[in-house]
């Protein structure tokens, strides 16, 4: 796919959901309804048909690399963050700032970016980068984004890790390593539904941009600098680190995808949650939310240009 019809592509879905939105053809909560739909359905199947690859004990082997990576990644990243965001002097809109560099919507846009841009081999990677992923983002959502000093809710953070499309990558290791066969009407019929989870994320996304106020989004100087450290700085550094200690080329492809996808579209959900008295922060990450969104339609072609060059 060439870097003008990704982008395109991208734009199309987006714009879909934001019209729709405008136009009242999607009502209040269908959002939250989709959400939890895609979360439930198509998003595990997707998941389940990327592990239906002929087996390879290379590519088994490199499982545990990729999991490893990921963790020493994020430890890395928020290490950098830790340090750059220390003398941010309002403690809500730090916390939040470090959230928003930390955790991206690497599911409903990165999963269909990868999985677009590389097919199957270069989606069984991302998934597996993203599952130490999806295990930190909820687990330090409460601790980072919560009010000072209050308890953790271990049992909501664990059942928050147990969900769909965590149990979907376990599933799909399972067939992997069996290489179970799968009646074909069965087969075909969780590749169709998984085939939904890409364009009705996408759409998502535009109807959280139709409910947003944009131009307030791009009046703030602290929205600018986010929306570049998150979708330009942040991957280029990332991508700096993985050729420095060496990452197979084919691996870091991919997972790096992590890195250059919009902030996480959760983030202002989180906020009220676990600290409904931070209305100034929770207004600031929905901006941040909307403007790294919007701008994704152009970074991701970028660097999908400038990995097909660096590494072709």
């Amino acid at each position: 796919m060439t870097v003008l019809s990704l982008s395109l592509k991208l734009l199309v879905f987006i714009a879909v959901g934001f019209v729709c939105r405008k136009l009242r053809v999607l009502g209040d909560g269908f959002d939250k309804l989709l959400n939890r739909f895609l979360m439930a359905v198509p998003l595990p199947c997707m998941i389940i048909s990327s592990f239906r690859l002929e087996y390879s004990a290379d590519r088994l082997l490199s499982a545990p690399i990729i999991i490893a990576l990921s963790f020493g990644s994020l430890l890395v990243l928020g290490l950098v963050v830790w340090l750059c965001t220390a003398k941010l002097a309002d403690p809500a809109i730090r916390k939040t700032v470090r959230f928003c560099l930390m955790f991206t919507n690497f599911t409903f846009v990165g999963f269909a970016v990868v999985k677009e841009l590389y097919g199957a081999e270069g989606f069984f990677n991302y998934v597996l980068f993203t599952l130490p992923v999806r295990i930190v983002y909820y687990g330090s959502a409460s601790i980072i984004l919560g009010k000072p000093g209050e308890k953790v809710n271990v049992k909501e953070t664990v059942k928050r890790f147990l969900c769909e499309p965590v149990i979907a990558v376990f599933i799909g290791l399972l067939l992997y390593v069996t290489q179970l066969p799968l009646p074909a009407f069965l087969s075909g019929a969780i590749e169709t539904i998984g085939n939904m989870a890409s364009p009705l994320g996408l759409i998502l996304c535009g109807t959280i941009i139709a409910d947003a106020d944009i131009l307030s989004a791009l009046r703030k100087p602290s929205v600018w600098l986010v929306t570049a450290l998150r979708l330009l700085i942040v991957p280029a550094l990332m991508l700096g680190l993985y050729v420095l200690i060496g990452v197979n080329r084919e691996i870091l492809r991919s997972v790096v995808y992590y890195f250059a996808m919009p902030v996480a579209s959760l983030v202002p959900s989180f906020l009220l949650r676990y600290d409904p008295e931070a209305v100034e922060a929770r207004t600031a990450s929905g901006y941040m939310v909307v403007a790294s969104t919007l701008f994704c339609v152009l970074t991701i072609p970028l660097w999908s240009l400038a990995l097909n060059v660096l590494f072709p």
